[in-house]
């Protein structure tokens, strides 16, 4: 990833965590704020590489953004039960969504003639239940090495 998609990912990410810690009591809510910042993202992304909006892999990135939604609706409605875990879940899958999506723009942005894989629902499952495992097993290891996880990919 360029240094330049980092750095914006990286801040969309963060709104979208706290969005989404901020939001979770309220089913959805976080949803309504953080699909107008994806797409927001997608515009950035592709303006910060001289690229004009219409070239992005749009049916990718919707599926990305709409997926993710769908996927952290439902996983979120089972993990929101419990209060404080609820609202940790649903940032660190917020975090994971912005960070695959901002890695899938910037790699289709790198290469236009060979676009990213196809995304499915699998996949974007798969992203979820990897990045609330790391998060787990980081809340739960002694020390630290100060560095921060891997967003993940799913394939």
């Amino acid at each position: 990833m360029s240094p330049e998609a980092r750095r914006i990912t990286a801040k969309y990410a963060g709104v979208s965590a706290v969005v989404a810690f901020v939001t979770q009591p309220i089913p959805a809510l976080d949803e309504l704020i953080v699909v107008p910042v994806h797409y927001r993202l997608c515009t950035r992304l592709a303006r910060a590489r001289g690229v004009s909006r219409k070239s992005l892999p749009w049916r990718q990135i919707r599926k990305i953004i709409w997926y993710g939604a769908g996927a952290r609706l439902v996983g979120n409605a089972s993990l929101g039960l419990v209060p404080v875990v609820g609202m940790f879940a649903n940032a660190i899958t917020a975090i994971a969504l912005t960070e695959f999506l901002g890695q899938y723009i910037d790699q289709a942005l790198a290469s236009p003639g060979a676009p990213p894989p196809e995304v499915t629902m699998d996949g974007l499952k798969k992203l979820f239940a990897n990045a609330v495992a790391r998060q787990g097993k980081a809340t739960s290891a002694p020390a630290s090495t100060g560095e921060a996880p891997a967003a993940g990919s799913a394939q």
